[in-house]
């Protein structure tokens, strides 16, 4: 291994990655991330510090070792080695180091190294997903002759969020399957996330990162996206006020969440920002403002208020209370906890509340569609007839409901 690494080439490599364009930089991540957590499987060394090695020591693959010799660690000859070699000046002119048929060798090599060299075995004593010790540790065993080596490789694994890749091991991500990408394309914003895997839950990525699914779910903002699917990017750390851009051009299909998460911005600030309803979206092309308050509400496509009155829904406005919805609607505040099913008098932003009862009083059968949030309770209350009666007349065995299944109910 190059451990006579000189300070000088060091930091010429760790300023080649610093500098160069973030693009360039999570090119290598995404060429190597899959690479590094196989290795991470089979020689329990954390994917992060494998990645953040490569990133540094091959200038995020663009050194001559790298491009012409697969040689992304720095590895040289020594007297055992009978492959192929390269030239290359290091501490003495014209070196000889390995190279390799693959990049995927080279990172294999690395991973025997220091399996194998028992200076290192230390470093197999910490936690799997303990960078900063591993980080401290190669330093400490004479990985390179540089003394902020450790702190360039936290540097990096921060900056680029290389942890999450340990996080998905750690989960039980199987490496050898396809990964799959985030939805979003995420700017830079730096604050550490995650890309939610198969199998993957919130309470598992809570686990692996070492906080509570509240806080996941808090920083996240999952009251506006209850179900994560593979693909979402997760914050896990709190998103900011504002975004490190000034604005934004709605997609086609582009919902605030997915907006909120793409610029690590809290969902209520980007509402609050731009004038708008909580639970509401923007029309694509609408540009939204990430830093300053917009002049104007955006175009919604929808009448907000009388609309959702002629649709027997209010959805909750950041500073709204029980009290002032019920005097918007003309309704009790009793009646509107009942009808929603209201635990401990609490609301949220962007939650969704009936707010006008069915018109009439006939009798005979209706169908009703069950909407988020509504329970047999609610419902019942709702058509004044008992919640055996409806389970009754639907051969409902439980209480459970699902969104848009469709109940008979027999009105008195």
């Amino acid at each position: 291994m190059k451990k006579s690494l000189s300070a000088f080439v060091l930091v010429l490599m760790s300023t080649l990655v610093l500098r160069s364009q973030t693009q360039t930089i999570k090119q290598y991540i995404d060429s190597f991330k899959q690479v590094a957590m196989i290795e991470m499987v089979e020689y329990k060394i954390p994917a992060s510090i494998t990645l953040a090695q490569g990133l540094l020591e091959s200038g995020s693959g663009n050194s001559r070792l790298a491009k012409q010799g697969n040689n992304h660690f720095g590895i040289k000859c020594k007297k055992d080695w009978t492959g192929c070699t390269i030239l290359e000046d290091d501490d003495a002119l014209q070196e000889c180091f390995r190279c390799y048929k693959t990049a995927e060798e080279s990172y294999k090599d690395h991973s025997r190294f220091l399996k194998e060299n028992k200076r290192y075995a230390a470093l197999f004593q910490l936690s799997i997903t303990d960078y900063k010790g591993w980080a401290a540790g190669l330093l400490a065993a004479g990985y390179a002759t540089n003394q902020k080596y450790s702190e360039l490789l936290i540097r990096t694994i921060e900056k680029n969020g290389l942890a999450s890749f340990d996080t998905l091991i750690v989960n039980g991500f199987n490496p050898y399957s396809t990964v799959v990408p985030a939805k979003i394309e995420i700017v830079d914003n730096k604050v550490p996330s995650t890309v939610v895997q198969p199998n993957q839950t919130v309470s598992s990525i809570a686990e692996a990162s070492d906080k509570t699914a509240r806080k996941i779910s808090k920083y996240n903002d999952l009251t506006y996206h209850k179900q994560i699917e593979p693909g979402d990017v997760l914050y896990l750390k709190p998103k900011k006020r504002k975004a490190s851009v000034e604005s934004h051009k709605v997609g086609e299909g582009e919902t605030m969440w997915e907006i909120s998460q793409k610029y690590a911005i809290k969902i209520n600030s980007l509402y609050k920002k731009n004038l708008m309803v909580p639970g509401t979206e923007p029309k694509a092309g609408v540009v939204l403002q990430l830093q300053s308050k917009a002049a104007s509400r955006p175009d919604t496509g929808r009448v907000e208020l009388k609309k959702e009155m002629e649709n027997e829904y209010h959805t909750v406005g950041a500073g709204e209370t029980l009290y002032s919805i019920s005097r918007i609607y003309g309704i009790k505040v009793e009646e509107l906890i009942a009808m929603n099913s209201i635990i401990n008098n609490q609301i949220q932003p962007g939650q969704r509340l009936l707010v006008k009862k069915t018109q009439g009083a006939q009798t005979g059968s209706v169908k009703h569609t069950v909407q988020a949030g509504e329970t047999l309770y609610s419902i019942s209350k709702r058509y004044n007839v008992t919640v055996s009666s409806i389970k009754s007349i639907n051969n409902l065995t439980s209480d459970s409901l699902t969104i848009g299944q469709v109940l008979e109910i027999q009105k008195p």
